[in-house]
C-alpha cells in the first residue's frame, strides 16, 4: 500500500510535468506536432516497459475482444483526447482548461452507471454538482472594452508576445477532451479486466494510436509539417512525452499495489503540482485569477468525491 501511494504521487507529479512542458511547447509549435512527439515516444516507452515486466510474453492470452477494447482506448484516449486537450491548452491555457477537462471523471462515472450497473449515491451526487460548478466559474464574463495586454518577459529574459486566449475554441476542445478522456478509461478497463495485463494494455493502446497517427503522415505535406519543429518546441514536446510516459507507468504500478479509491484521488493532486509549476514557469501563459483557481479546486474536490 505504501509503495502504491508513492507511485501514485510520482505519477501525479509526472503528469504535472507533462502539462507544464506541453503548455510551453504549444506556445512555440502546433498541437498536432506535440501529438506526434508524445504519442510515438509514449509507444516506445511502453513497449520497453512491457518487455521489462515480461507482460509482452503474455500476448497470446489476450483475446480478440480485449485487443479491440485496448486499441479503441488508445485511439479515443491517447490520440483523440490528447489532441483536444493540447488544442484547449493552446487556446485558453492549462489552468482555464483544467476544470472543463476534469469533467472526464464525470463522463466515466455516468458511463459506468449507465452500462456497468454502478449506483449513484449521495457522495457521487455532490461530486457531480461540484464538477459542474467548477467549469462555470472559469468562464469569463464579457467585458465592454478590451483589456490591454502587456509583453511579459520569459524566464530566460526573452520577450514573448502576450497570450491572447481564444475562449470559444478552448472550451470547445476542452469539452471534447472531457468526453474522450471519460470514455477512454472505460474502454481500457474492459480490455484489461479479464487478463490483468495493464502495462501490455497500455502498450497496445499506444501502438494503436501511433499506427493511426503514422497513417496521417501519408497526407501530402503532413510529414514535412510534423517534422518542421522549432528547436525549443521539440525540447518541450520531448519532455512532455517523457512526463506522460512515466506518469502512465507510475499509474499502472500504483493500481497494481493500492485500491482505485486511494490511487485516483492521489493522482488528482497533479492539479496542485501543475498550479505550482505553471506559476513558476508559465506565468506569462496562464491565468491565476481567484475564480480560475476556485474553479480548479472545486472541480478537483468534485472529481475526488466521484471516485471514492
Amino acid at each position: 500500500m505504501s509503495l502504491g501511494i508513492i507511485f501514485a504521487l510520482l505519477g501525479a507529479f509526472s503528469f504535472s510535468l507533462n502539462s507544464v512542458t506541453m503548455r510551453r511547447g504549444i506556445s512555440r509549435g502546433a498541437a498536432s506536432q506535440g501529438l506526434y512527439v508524445t504519442v510515438f515516444l509514449g509507444a516506445a516507452l511502453f513497449l520497453l516497459a512491457s518487455v521489462a515486466t515480461g507482460q509482452v510474453f503474455n500476448l497470446g492470452s489476450v483475446t480478440a475482444n480485449d485487443f479491440a477494447f485496448m486499441g479503441a482506448a488508445g485511439i479515443v484516449h491517447m490520440l483523440g483526447g490528447r489532441y483536444c486537450n493540447y488544442r484547449a491548452m493552446g487556446a485558453i491555457g492549462a489552468n482555464r482548461a483544467q476544470p472543463v477537462v476534469g469533467m472526464a471523471t464525470l463522463v466515466s462515472v455516468l458511463i459506468a452507471i449507465a452500462f456497468l450497473n454502478e449506483t449513484l449515491d449521495v457522495m457521487k451526487g455532490v461530486g457531480i454538482v461540484l464538477v459542474m460548478i467548477g467549469p462555470a466559474l472559469v468562464v469569463p464574463r464579457r467585458r465592454s472594452t478590451p483589456q490591454p495586454a502587456s509583453v511579459v518577459p520569459d524566464v530566460v529574459g526573452a520577450e514573448l508576445k502576450p497570450f491572447q486566449p481564444k475562449m470559444m475554441e478552448g472550451y470547445f476542445f476542452s469539452g471534447l477532451a472531457a468526453l474522450l478522456w471519460g470514455a477512454g478509461p472505460v474502454l481500457m478497463r474492459a480490455g484489461v479486466d479479464s487478463n490483468g495485463l495493464g502495462v501490455l494494455g497500455g502498450t497496445i493502446a499506444y501502438l494503436a494510436a501511433a499506427a493511426v497517427l503514422a497513417l496521417t503522415l501519408l497526407i501530402p505535406g503532413q510529414a514535412s509539417g510534423a517534422l518542421t519543429l522549432d528547436k525549443s518546441a521539440r525540447k518541450f514536446f520531448f519532455l512532455a512525452g517523457l512526463g506522460s510516459g512515466f506518469a502512465n507507468g507510475f499509474r499502472f504500478s500504483a493500481l497494481a499495489l493500492a485500491p482505485v479509491s486511494v490511487v485516483i484521488p492521489l493522482m488528482r493532486s497533479a492539479v496542485l503540482f501543475s498550479l505550482i509549476l505553471n506559476y513558476a514557469f508559465n506565468r506569462h501563459l496562464e491565468s491565476f485569477e481567484p475564480k480560475v483557481l476556485g474553479g480548479i479546486f472545486i472541480s478537483m474536490v468534485g472529481a475526488t468525491l466521484l471516485v471514492i
